[in-house]
């Protein structure tokens, strides 16, 4: 860039000069010092699932709890089943709040705080599954985010989490799948026989014994996906599988990742 030359004047007319040409400059970088710092927040796509239909509130509002004060929330879709419909937000971070009201004070109010999540680093398209709370909880759901992105969850493939409170072994074709308790996995690849099918068979270790609790056949997904959860039912504490499946969502641009 050329240097600015000034003419000899008087000391003080050049000090002049020499403000009238800074002080432009003075106001755009105090203006780029004014605006969020790249990465701070992100456009994402969320779809909300309810495990069971007595989960699923009437309305649903998402909160940005970092955002500023007197926003409101953002009305969201949640629904028993997948398709392709998404909710498209703006978060000023990776936390994010579900109340049954738009009004920004149900944060904070006593039956109207429905869940509280975290995006995890990178996630930018998201399922988060709802679930029933457990007594005493300060919200009526617990919620597992799960990553939607098609490269860590492609199609044809298994999604599986286990949130029941047993080691589970999942056999498909005699592949072994071992889940922990809160452990997830997606089996990308799933072994099927010559009409596609994997035979599936399920079993739950109890004092210290692999025993079944599902067997059938499961149909590969191809050019769809299956969200598999396995869990305990309260009274019985019988470990069982619900299965979603999923129309995958349109293809989703976005260049700035969440912090």
């Amino acid at each position: 860039m050329r240097a600015v030359r000034f003419p000899r004047t008087h000391k003080s007319d050049r000090i002049q000069m020499y403000l009238r040409v800074l002080t432009p400059a003075v106001v755009v970088l105090s203006l780029l010092a004014a605006l969020p710092a790249e990465g701070q927040g992100a456009r994402v796509r969320l779809r909300f699932l309810a495990f069971q239909s007595g989960v699923a509130p009437g309305e649903a509002y998402l909160h940005d709890p970092a955002g500023p004060d007197g926003i409101t929330g953002i009305k969201v879709g949640v629904k028993n089943y997948l398709n392709h419909q998404s909710d498209t937000i703006t978060l000023s971070s990776r936390k994010f709040a579900l109340t049954r009201s738009g009004d920004r004070d149900s944060l904070t109010r006593e039956g109207e705080r429905i869940t509280e999540a975290t995006l995890p680093e990178g996630v930018r398209t998201a399922i988060v599954l709802l679930l029933p709370g457990g007594p005493g909880e300060k919200t009526s759901c617990r919620s597992l985010v799960i990553n939607d992105d098609k490269k860590e969850f492609p199609l044809g493939s298994f999604h599986i989490s286990n949130l029941s409170p047993a080691p589970v072994r999942l056999v498909l074709e005699k592949k072994k799948f071992d889940f922990k308790p809160g452990d997830t996995q997606v089996i990308k690849d799933p072994p099927v026989r010559e009409n596609q099918h994997s035979g599936m068979e399920a079993f739950a270790l109890k004092d210290e014994e692999w025993r079944r609790i599902a067997s059938g056949m499961w149909p590969k997904p191809d050019r769809g996906r299956v969200l598999q959860v396995l869990f305990a039912r309260p009274v019985t504490g019988q470990i069982q599988l619900r299965a979603f499946d999923d129309v995958p969502p349109r293809p989703f641009e976005e260049t700035a990742p969440v912090n």
